[in-house]
């Protein structure tokens, strides 16, 4: 007997015998191929330089998880925010990555793929089609409103309660339509975890009760809800008295939180929507603008119309949409900063949980409309498109997070004052002076404000335009005169400009503002360093350390005021100690210092050892030159010293002058 071949399985027949598989494959593929990027990313120096990097001490120590019940969100002993779980899962990735970053972008990969899985069985868990909770979650998963919520690592705490939201919902739900005890287990798990991530999700329970009464339509049952108001309790309490150790009396003001910052956030609610609608001006430090508020108003008209229509026919899940999106997107704004203008109004990453309740009014609109076949044809055509610009548009997004120019660049590409500010400092830390002078000159154009001008001063500071600079930082502090930073940086010009009266002057007034400032009694050295009042700087380089004992530069300083009045050997000490607090990062400067004290203790193999060190880390350093110069004079080789003198003066240390023309016969062209 013949056997007949088994027939192939056309790849549409499998797609029509598998629709689970594939829709949650492309859910997994598309979000992968968008964010994959941001594994390579650096640190953005915006928030995350001081959760991972700066508090990596903790961070990396995973013995020290307790640590995060008792810190705000990065890790101080008091603040404004308290993120236990959010600062617990940095703690796992570091585990793995340690410092870089990696572990970090998998882990927000991996939370928003499985948020946009969860959001897909939510929706049919609200009862809307299998196709329209497809098309709404592969939307989610593609949206670019939603990039900074999974590039920027910090925004890690909005993205967890998104995913932990639709679980606390699906097992509060499932527990009543099966009555097995394992979802209530998992419901109190994920509300203990929900809430300790993130305070907003407090008004998780209203919507709970609201689903429990108006859409499964159950009357009031004491012996079935009384086990998750009692664990609901529980963990408020708990949460509160923890979490009021570290927010009591944190100094925010009226104008930081509360109805003022909550009237002047206005905006907020409409451009969320414009932007969710209409995905244009997105930025990584997002100013209000009238195009995306305006555009955000219509569309938030629609809502309303479609809320209250579906409301009529009783369909109250859409008008929970309607409330989640609202009660979740106004606790933000009662908190505003107090430069929320040149800075950032808003953050796109704070819409993550909101834009679910517009998700969810959108799939009734769609259940109504996408019916017909002709119909569905042409709108699958314009959702493929839509998917596709989406996801590009993510894709570039994401990419504003890369680091922290990108991620100034961008903001700056806004016209937003901190945007041009930020990457002004990018490139001064770059040495670029002049773009970073461009770029502040034209942040002051937008916003000339105290900081600015004091931001603008530093640079010229670093040109060594000490006349310029100096009116900048007056200007600051004509605007903010307590500014104590800028107080000491004006000193610093006053004395490089030889006004050291009025150096003294700024650093007094500074004292009575932070008379405990360690930096100001550093700033106290410098000034008698440069009057040579050698026994006064001594004193308070001695000050500033008793108040930072890990204060590195005021060891070196006062191992330079040692070597000038002879007392080498102590010197040599305090730039040990110097180097002990720098071993990371040591400055060319100390070495430069135990080569002169080494010098004058005639051990001239240490001494050319550190001259040389100094040189070799920075071939720049005019002073290594002339003091390693004077070292080969003392050593009776004066071809060696010359040659260095001749390199200091070419470098334009002026000392070196004098030393050519008194035991160099070479020639000497300025």
């Amino acid at each position: 007997m013949q056997n007949n071949p088994t027939p192939k399985t056309s790849f549409k027949s499998w797609l029509i015998q598998h629709p689970a598989l594939w829709r949650i494959g492309l859910i997994i593929l598309l979000p992968a191929i968008i964010y994959f990027q941001s594994i390579k990313f650096d640190y953005t120096n915006f928030d995350d330089n001081g959760i991972i990097l700066q508090k990596f001490d903790i961070v990396g120590n995973i013995h020290k998880i307790d640590t995060t019940f008792k810190t705000d969100a990065f890790f101080n002993p008091t603040g404004d925010f308290y993120r236990p779980m959010q600062n617990i899962s940095f703690m796992l990735d570091a585990q793995v990555s340690h410092q870089k970053l990696w572990m970090f972008h998998i882990t927000n990969i991996l939370i928003h793929i499985l948020t946009c899985i969860s959001l897909y069985y939510f929706l049919m868990f609200l009862n809307l089609k299998r196709n329209t909770a497809f098309a709404l979650a592969l939307l989610f998963a593609v949206h670019p409103l939603f990039a900074s919520g999974v590039g920027w690592i910090p925004s890690r705490g909005d993205i967890m309660i998104g995913l932990f939201g639709l679980l606390l919902f699906m097992t509060f739900g499932n527990y009543f339509k099966t009555g097995k005890i394992i979802y209530l287990i998992l419901h109190v798990l994920l509300f203990f975890i929900t809430l300790f991530t993130k305070e907003t999700t407090i008004l998780f329970p209203f919507f709970l009760m609201y689903y429990y009464f108006l859409i499964l339509h159950k009357k009031f049952n004491f012996k079935k809800l009384l086990p998750f108001a009692i664990t609901w309790t529980a963990i408020y309490i708990f949460f509160f008295i923890l979490r009021r150790k570290v927010v009591l009396n944190t100094g925010a003001t009226v104008d930081v939180l509360g109805v003022i910052p909550f009237f002047k956030n206005n905006p907020v609610i409409p451009t969320l929507i414009g932007k969710f609608f209409v995905p244009l001006n997105l930025s990584t430090l997002p100013l209000y603008d009238n195009l995306s508020t305006i555009i955000g108003l219509i569309f938030l008209l629609v809502i309303i119309y479609l809320t209250f229509e579906y409301t009529r026919e009783k369909k109250w899940a859409a008008l929970m949409g309607f409330l989640w999106f609202l009660l979740f997107a106004i606790p933000p704004t009662i908190y505003r900063l107090q430069n929320a203008d040149t800075f950032f109004n808003y953050l796109e990453h704070r819409s993550y949980l909101p834009m679910i309740g517009v998700v969810i009014i959108l799939g009734f609109l769609l259940d109504h409309y996408v019916t017909s076949a002709v119909f569905i044809k042409r709108f699958i055509w314009f959702y493929v498109a839509l998917i596709i610009t989406f996801g590009v548009l993510a894709w570039i997004h994401c990419g504003d997070y890369k680091n922290n120019f990108t991620l100034s660049m961008k903001a700056a590409s806004m016209n937003n004052p901190s945007g041009f500010a930020m990457r002004a400092n990018d490139y001064l830390s770059k040495g670029d002076t002049t773009n970073a002078l461009s770029d502040m000159n034209r942040a002051i154009e937008l916003s000339p404000d105290a900081s600015m001008y004091f931001q603008r001063g530093k640079i010229r500071a670093r040109m060594l335009d000490h006349v310029n600079a100096e009116q900048d930082f007056s200007l600051a502090l004509n605007l903010q005169p307590r500014l104590v930073d800028a107080l000491m940086a004006r000193s610093a010009e006053r004395r490089a400009l030889k006004k050291y009266e009025s150096a003294f002057r700024d650093i007094y007034a500074a004292l009575k503002i932070d008379s405990t400032n360690p930096r100001l009694y550093f700033s106290f050295g410098n000034l008698f360093t440069a009057v040579n009042d050698y026994n006064n700087a001594l004193a308070t380089y001695s000050k500033a350390i008793s108040l930072q004992p890990a204060y590195a530069e005021a060891y070196n300083n006062r191992a330079y005021v040692k070597i000038l009045i002879g007392n080498d050997i102590s010197a040599i000490t305090d730039c040990r100690k110097a180097l002990t607090l720098m071993h990371d990062k040591p400055n060319p400067i100390i070495f430069n210092n135990l080569g002169r004290a080494y010098r004058e203790l005639n051990q001239p193999d240490s001494a050319f050892k550190y001259f040389n060190k100094a040189i070799e880390m920075n071939n720049s350093f005019a002073e290594a030159y002339f003091e390693r110069g004077k070292a080969y004079q003392k050593n009776n080789n004066l071809d060696g010293a010359c040659k260095d003198w001749k390199q200091a003066a070419i470098l334009g240390y002026k000392d070196s002058t004098g030393m050519i023309d008194k035991y160099c016969r070479l020639s000497y062209i300025k």
